[in-house]
């Protein structure tokens, strides 16, 4: 078996990551799309994803990242590392291929709208990305990418803007944190960005409805894999009694006591009801008694 480099391995767990908040709730999805292309979809449109699978010209199967169609407006959402030149021209590819196999009129080809995500901080990564598309006399065209660089975008806004479905990739920011060297104010700032940056924005989001709670468990559990592959990374954090695991006791506080104060409720509603049912029970008991006690005196007076 061809081994894979340890590079190779930290971009498949990413690429892997990315792909998976794909199965998050379409309330979350459509969230994202809005927050992204500054669309305004109801929360009840309808959410396809497209086959990502193409044959290429060299009849090798490439993979896009994410092609979506929400109420069959397509958007393609491009996640990378790392600064790469040839994206753009992957990502004309993965569109043209896509406006190839969904064509409806042979006359017209329909691209899906991009958008490269950079979920690493990256220095030098333009707003837009360009490619020229040259057609002798007929003219050129600019064929234009936006990229987003998250490690770059403000927390606030990105809740704002309904994006929390990225938020376990706050948890890049531990590599740039780790660099400063274990300290006290290293670990607080750790902390802190577990609870409240990643912890916190989840639960917020839950509550006002964003995501499904299925949706945070995952973006948890999410968050959680990421925390321990880049903590497996620095043999500093593992040897810092001082930080504690991510979601070890943080997780127990708003979100856990919610869940076990509504089962609480639902178990003393359960129980309340279970008494009321067992008064009106005895209840008509002893008013069928009285009943016959009363036929039965009229019976003796007559």
């Amino acid at each position: 078996m061809e081994e894979v480099s340890e590079i190779e391995e930290i971009y498949q767990i990413y690429d892997r990551m990315f792909k998976r908040i794909f199965n998050l709730s379409s309330t979350a999805i459509i969230n994202l799309i809005n927050g992204l292309f500054d669309t305004n979809y109801p929360l009840d449109s309808n959410v396809f994803f497209s086959n990502k699978e193409f044959v290429g010209r060299t009849l090798n199967r490439r993979f896009a990242d994410v092609i979506v169609l929400i109420n069959g407006d397509a958007y393609h959402l491009e996640a990378q590392m790392s600064k790469d030149s040839a994206i753009v021209v992957r990502v004309f590819e993965y569109g043209f291929l896509h406006a190839m196999e969904n064509r409806g009129d042979e006359e017209d080809l329909v691209f899906p709208e991009p958008v490269v995500i950079y979920l690493d901080t990256e220095k030098d990564i333009p707003k837009t990305s360009s490619l020229l598309l040259r057609f002798g006399n007929q003219g050129t065209f600019e064929f234009t990418v936006r990229n987003l660089v998250y490690q770059e975008e403000d927390l606030v806004e990105l809740n704002r803007r309904k994006m929390v479905v990225l938020i376990p990739f706050q948890v890049i920011k531990m590599k740039k944190l780790v660099e400063k060297g274990i300290t006290k104010e290293t670990l607080k700032a750790l902390q802190n960005l577990v609870e409240n940056d990643i912890i916190g924005s989840i639960i917020a989001n839950l509550q006002v409805g964003n995501i499904t709670k299925d949706d945070a468990d995952l973006l948890i559990e999410m968050s959680r894999l990421l925390y321990q592959h880049i903590r497996g990374h620095y043999k500093e954090l593992e040897e810092a009694e001082e930080l504690k695991p991510l979601l070890d006791g943080a997780l127990e506080l708003p979100l856990d006591k919610y869940r076990i104060r509504i089962d609480e409720l639902e178990a003393k509603n359960a129980e309340v009801e279970a008494e009321k049912a067992a008064v009106e029970a005895e209840k008509a008991k002893l008013e069928e008694e009285n009943r016959k006690l009363r036929e039965r005196i009229k019976r003796l007076e007559k």
